[in-house]
């Protein structure tokens, strides 16, 4: 019983630490025209920041760990048992 108040404890952490990074990005208003190129620099920028606080550099981060955690739940469960015979 005190397992699960640990992991609904645990749940809910982690699902307030991926909502504050969301909130803390400054998304960005405006669209890139037609005309406009983007160079290597723009998408660095884009991922890094101009300063430590800003990018999407954290966001990638925390989707490409629940994607592996995700992976990995799913072949947990799809992993069959075997029985043993005697």
């Amino acid at each position: 019983m005190k397992t699960g108040y640990l992991r609904g404890l645990a749940i809910l952490a982690l699902a307030l630490l991926f909502i504050g990074a969301i909130l803390s990005v400054q998304w960005p208003r405006g669209e890139v025209s037609q005309n406009e190129t983007v160079s290597n620099q723009d998408v660095g920028r884009a991922m890094f920041g101009e300063t430590g606080a800003s990018g999407y550099g954290l966001i990638m981060l925390f989707v490409g760990v629940l994607l592996l955690v995700a992976l990995l739940g799913g072949i947990f469960l799809a992993k069959e048992e075997k029985e043993d015979e005697i």
